[in-house]
């Protein structure tokens, strides 16, 4: 996990921050195991702050909390992702076909050169993929200039964010690097300023996913 310093002001909501963040961005994997004291050590920090993010992150559902210093990273069920899926195809899907009516061609090249970022790390990093991934969705996101969706948005991320690393990490990299990646449609939708084929082609980027919750469900993957 990649660790900033932390001021001594307000540590349980800066500690709450980051370990979101890290979730999010797809730094921690499912069912990857956290300990209170690690934490506490790794931020240069007590443990009471800890335990508080900790606690705050466990009533999101962010975290599972098995005993007293037993933490973990959900691994979510089939039936729990595609419940998550299904909420970012709609609410990713109207941002994307927002952002195709309003996007300027300064932002196009910030999103192309996201993309180009990824193809790259997809051949040899799946955790900074991971990260450049939800740099893409998320930058989408401001672009179509939807905070109150964009906020509902990230806490859906902040549950799938470690699936994500997951797939990542799974996929064949051919299939992330090369040019039939999702991005590339939804790309092409924007610079048409086409909204439905944006919204479509958003759609089947995140369906994408489908792919491997399938295959953990065939393997009898729940939570654990």
């Amino acid at each position: 996990m990649l660790v900033k310093p932390v001021a001594k002001e307000n540590l349980s909501a800066q500690l709450y921050s980051q370990l979101r963040t890290a979730l999010m961005d797809g730094q921690l994997a499912p069912g990857e195991r956290l300990t209170i004291s690690g934490i506490a050590e790794q931020f240069g920090t007590s443990i009471t702050p800890v335990r508080e993010a900790i606690f705050r992150l466990v009533s999101e559902r962010a975290l599972d909390m098995r005993a007293a210093t037993s933490v973990s990273v959900p691994q979510l069920a089939p039936d729990d992702l595609r419940e998550i899926q299904r909420i970012r195809i709609e609410l990713e899907g109207a941002a994307a076909a927002r952002a195709a009516e309003i996007i300027t061609p300064a932002e196009i090249a910030r999103l192309e050169a996201i993309q180009r970022d990824f193809i790259a790390a997809a051949r040899t990093d799946p955790r900074r993929a991971s990260l450049l991934n939800r740099d893409f969705h998320f930058l989408l996101l401001t672009i179509a200039r939807m905070p109150i969706l964009e906020g509902i948005v990230e806490n859906m991320w902040v549950l799938m964010g470690p699936f994500l690393r997951l797939f990542h990490d799974l996929t064949p990299k051919r299939a992330l690097s090369e040019g039939e990646h999702r991005h590339h449609e939804v790309l092409a939708a924007l610079r048409a300023h086409d909204p439905v084929a944006a919204r479509a082609a958003m759609a089947e980027d995140i369906r994408w996913g489908e792919t491997l919750i399938a295959q953990l469900e065939a393997q009898g993957h729940g939570p654990g």
